[in-house]
């Protein structure tokens, strides 16, 4: 008879090694849960899988043959997940306490109107990390289009995200037209649309190192990622007014930051926080003066089509 499994935990690693062991011995020391590890490997080129499997083979780890991305690795480990409860963890954040896991899954498990839950973000450095959202991207320009939704919390950060896998399959997982980011905001939204809230889970703690699988990319590049999930998000979400609104205002944001830092460049042209803010901005007036950004998946209807994943019915 197969062992009952109370949480799943789901990791997506790409060139994850330096941060892994510290995760893993941080899920291994829980405690009052049955919990598995799920890897999902896309493609490392660090050694990644071949460190798992040798180091920890009582982990279930899957190797991509390719990047795949974030959102549909995640589906990879919804499909192959025996839990409960999932939880989606980055490969750089520890649990401090024994009980977090156990805690998280209790609040999901007892109240069936919370669609997924989250732990408080800390740094290195003790400081607590902003990793829930009263709002959506640039929603004031949306004029209140969203209407009415569930809760007070509008998005928590998938970097640790715990929901039902009943919800997860119902909800068809994470929307694979996205690549990397965007698609956390755009899951929680759709779980408000839903009429499930968000409980973002103060007491329970989690430390985030954060920006681990960027090291290397340049402040432009990072941006430039991370502007393509968010406008695709607008595309799906928000009206076609309110994204010409939404360029409108980033144009103009970004065109006047470009012009002080072109001001002080002489001095302070060197500096790695000028360089991170042009990069910045450059990438954000890019973005907003692009007629219609582009995915790097082909096929996605700009008005806002979304195609759930196949999941409940490949579920062992």
């Amino acid at each position: 008879m197969r062992e009952s499994i109370d949480v799943s935990a789901i990791l997506v690693t790409y060139n994850s090694r330096p941060v892994l062991e510290g995760c893993f011995r941080s899920l291994q020391a829980q405690e009052g849960i049955r919990l598995e590890i799920l890897v999902i490997d896309n493609a490392s080129e660090d050694g990644t899988a071949d460190w798992i499997a040798s180091t920890f083979p009582e982990i279930r780890l899957r190797r991509n043959s390719q990047n795949v991305g974030f959102g549909k690795a995640c589906n990879q480990g919804i499909r192959e997940a025996r839990g409960e409860v999932l939880l989606f963890v980055n490969p750089d954040l520890r649990f401090p306490d024994p009980d977090a896991i156990k805690r998280m899954a209790a609040v999901l498990l007892a109240d069936r109107s919370v669609g997924a839950a989250g732990p408080a973000f800390f740094g290195e450095d003790g400081l607590r990390q902003s990793n829930a959202a009263h709002d959506y991207p640039n929603e004031r320009w949306t004029h209140g289009e969203l209407g009415p939704l569930p809760g007070e919390v509008a998005a928590l950060l998938g970097a640790c995200l715990a929901l039902r896998a009943e919800t997860a399959s119902e909800m068809g997982g994470f929307d694979e037209d996205f690549f990397l980011y965007g698609e956390d905001q755009d899951l929680c939204l759709r779980l408000r649309k839903c009429g499930l809230r968000l409980a973002y889970l103060s007491e329970v703690r989690a430390l985030h190192l954060g920006r681990h699988s960027e090291q290397g990319t340049s402040p432009r590049e990072y941006w430039r990622k991370k502007l393509e999930g968010e406008y695709l998000f607008y595309r799906k979400h928000y009206s076609m007014r309110s994204l010409r609104r939404i360029r409108m205002s980033q144009w103009v944001k970004s065109s006047w930051e470009l012009f002080l830092l072109g001001l002080v460049w002489p001095v302070a042209g060197r500096d790695k926080s000028w360089k991170e803010r042009w990069g910045k901005y450059g990438a954000i007036l890019e973005a907003a003066l692009e007629g219609k950004q582009t995915s790097r998946h082909r096929g996605i209807d700009p008005a806002g089509q979304w195609r759930p994943a196949s999941l409940g019915a490949n579920r062992e």
